[in-house]
């Protein structure tokens, strides 16, 4: 049975559903979990980038030097020549393409958080605009501006629904074994066209990850959270405590962002209309500079 939501995300596995009862909280990725919100790392690795961009620049350098050496060379063939010039380009086109990535890697946040609220319904989402051409086959000069640039996005809950995606990864030592990441399906109101696909985390227990939000979101939403069958989780003490406040050396003054960190933690819709109005919160997508 093919994905009901439109256009389908590549590797698709399954459309998981809201319904499931509470299931064992998964504490690396849980950053709190209050009566009023529920927050959720999207944590990258950051690591790998910086790795990958001294191994291939090294190995960029020696092609080059390799080149030069075969033009000093009398008895080279030129398909020699030629093909080393062939490899340097292509080699310098990858070093551009994980330069990207490593700067990415380097300004933007380790963490791009999202906020379930149980008692208004809503989704807020935390995304570093540079995303977008994170998967770009030639990520554009442009797409340097946006390495310092985040958007908060806000969806209904109702209109926001999970995507399992899997693929099958081969073992360098045999075998293989399937990989699955939960991702988040933001749709146009009461229908299933995809506005964006959101990715939340890889998960190694399926669907029990999106179960866990769901019970948060759907379950005794009027009673605290222990009465609901959930636990409190509160944030540890290296984290940031304050939705906007993912990366210390961003200074953001914005009463705007401010307003949007107090709507993410409101207790009921009363409240939440009241910060939307005294802030003037009328729109679903903001800029953070």
């Amino acid at each position: 049975m093919p994905s009901r939501y439109k256009p389908p995300i590549v590797c698709w596995k399954s459309d998981l559903s809201k319904g499931g009862g509470p299931v064992k909280r998964h504490a690396n990725y849980v950053a709190c979990a209050t009566d009023n919100y529920l927050e959720i790392y999207r944590k990258r690795k950051i690591i790998g980038p910086y790795i990958g961009f001294f191994l291939l620049g090294g190995g960029e350098i020696s092609v080059i030097l390799a080149f030069f050496v075969c033009l000093n060379q009398n008895n080279i063939p030129w398909l020699a020549v030629i093909l080393s010039f062939i490899a340097s380009l292509g080699g310098g086109l990858v070093v551009y393409l994980t330069f990207f990535t490593l700067l990415f890697g380097h300004y933007a946040p380790v963490s791009n958080p999202i906020r379930f609220n149980r008692k208004t319904g809503k989704v807020y989402l935390y995304e570093a605009v540079a995303m977008k051409w994170m998967f770009k086959a030639w990520p554009p000069r442009r797409a340097f501006k946006d390495l310092n640039k985040f958007h908060i996005k806000v969806y209904d809950w109702e209109n926001f629904h999970g995507v399992l995606q899997g693929s099958t990864v081969v073992n360098v030592k045999g075998g293989s074994f399937e990989s699955y990441t939960l991702i988040g399906a933001a749709c146009e109101p009461k229908s299933y066209k995809v506005i964006e696909y959101i990715y939340i985390r890889e998960t190694d227990c399926f669907t029990m990850d999106w179960h866990w939000i769901c019970h948060f979101m759907g379950r005794n939403t009027d009673k605290p959270l222990d009465q609901a069958g959930l636990e409190y989780v509160d944030y540890k003490p290296w984290d940031a405590k304050t939705f906007m406040q993912v990366k210390p050396k961003l200074k953001v003054t914005s009463r705007q962002i401010e307003g949007l960190d107090k709507a993410s933690k409101a207790g009921s819709k009363e409240e939440l209309a009241q910060i939307e109005q005294e802030y003037e919160l009328t729109k679903t997508v903001y800029l953070v500079e």
